[in-house]
């Protein structure tokens, strides 16, 4: 749809058993909606997405689902299950955004399939907005856990040291949470115990900004509507880049793992994620992780959450360099776990330019016509600052550690004083 002269982007649903006769695309401002982002589905099974352009103030449900053409769903799944052995937990690290977590919280304890626990690691916060958010609505119901130091790979650590379930859950706190969400990211771990992760379909919770739209036009975070399965067996797609474009896997805002399988691998990179100097990589570093460990990985998009894209021109710069940043990281900390594995990255090489920089790139086709050249660009500085990013942050990361074991240790020794 063109984005010439914007006008913002009205996201919706709409369940074909019960579809609303039309859709206003009436707006705060003078001129509206101008067109829409439709999700279509049936119950859990999400069909298709449809985006129309339409200059008036509403649009016709009929005209949407005509838009459809002929639709090929993947196969329905049933989420309910004869025995949940399987208890689940629900961590959402947050930072300093306690409005953005209510809204989340909101959605989680509305769902089909309420989580056993459910853990809200807070990170290194500025005020004590988040610990009175959930001291005032959620007490006996969100173990509030605090983890000082700042990084989101160290508090999803942290938030896993509190859990006792055996599926763990994560998510953001700027997501809405689909009321099947729960249930569906559950469903493959209880259904397979070979699997050892479990990714989720983002989309838009609002298109109100041209930066939301680049943003989602850039890749967004979704990967399509039909399920995958991923492993070094007979679900190894065809090409050398498997399984270092760990971003196809999906995104750390909907992900789910069995919780013996992750701690089996060493849990989530304390150096890499946002609030580091890596930026980011911590999703990425932790699917490597489980398929490098012998362990399947679902993308299951019957698992939905709608993610609050940044608003702002600036945050999408921001973004699109903390993107390359943390893939250079995630890169860099996978050679230094094995540097035997820079032959086959090195091998795989061309292939990697062609996919990430390449003129007929999925990528790069996806990008809106007016979309900044000097956003990919700097996505691409990212790339490379993420080597030395990780090898900074991975020094910061080994100094915090040592200063908490020196204060644990002093006071230990200070308590059996008194």
């Amino acid at each position: 749809m063109s984005l010439r002269a914007f006008r913002p982007i009205k996201v919706v649903t709409i369940d074909i058993a019960n579809p609303p006769p039309s859709i206003s695309l009436a707006g705060e401002g003078n001129d509206g909606y101008g067109g829409v982002f439709c999700l279509v589905r049936s119950g859990v099974q999400p069909l298709s997405i449809v985006e129309l352009d339409h200059p008036g103030p509403v649009v016709a449900t009929a005209d949407v689902l005509a838009a459809l053409g002929s639709l090929h769903p993947s196969p329905s799944i049933s989420l309910d299950r004869r025995c949940r052995d399987q208890r689940i937990a629900v961590i959402i690290a947050t930072r300093d955004r306690a409005e953005s977590l209510n809204r989340c919280l909101v959605s989680l304890f509305d769902q089909t399939r309420l989580p056993d626990e459910v853990i809200v690691v807070d990170n290194a916060p500025a005020s004590t907005a988040t610990a009175d958010l959930l001291a005032r609505h959620y007490c006996g119901r969100v173990r509030h856990v605090l983890e000082p130091t700042p990084g989101l790979g160290r508090a999803h650590n942290t938030g896993l040291r509190h859990v006792s379930s055996d599926l763990v859950l994560f998510t953001d706190d700027d997501v809405v949470l689909d009321r099947y969400w729960v249930a569906a990211m559950a469903h493959p771990m209880e259904e397979d115990a070979a699997v050892g992760c479990v990714t989720g379909l983002i989309l838009p919770a609002e298109l109100e900004t041209r930066a939301q739209v680049w943003a989602e036009r850039h890749g967004g975070f979704g990967k399509g509507l039909r399920p995958r399965t991923y492993d070094l067996g007979v679900n190894r797609p065809k090409g050398a880049l498997f399984p270092f474009t760990a971003g196809q896997f999906g995104s750390g805002a909907n992900m789910a793992f069995r919780a013996s399988a992750l701690k089996q691998v060493g849990g989530f990179d304390s150096a890499l994620g946002a609030g580091t100097l890596a930026c980011g990589g911590d999703d990425l570093a932790a699917f490597f992780s489980i398929i490098s460990g012998g362990f399947r990985l679902v993308y299951q998009p019957q698992g939905i959450v709608w993610h609050h894209h940044r608003r702002g021109e600036d945050g999408m710069r921001r973004q699109a360099y903390c993107y390359g940043l943390g893939l250079g990281a995630y890169l860099t900390k996978i050679l230094l776990d094995d540097p035997r594995r820079f032959f086959r990255l090195a091998a795989a090489l061309p292939a990697g330019i062609l996919h990430m920089a390449g003129p007929f790139s999925i990528k790069r086709l996806r990008l809106p016509s007016d979309y900044p050249e000097r956003l990919v660009w700097i996505e691409r500085l990212g790339i490379v600052a993420g080597v030395p990013g990780y090898l900074r942050s991975l020094s910061k990361m080994r100094r915090d550690d040592r200063a908490r074991s020196i204060a644990s240790s002093s006071n230990t020794i200070a308590s059996k004083e008194t």
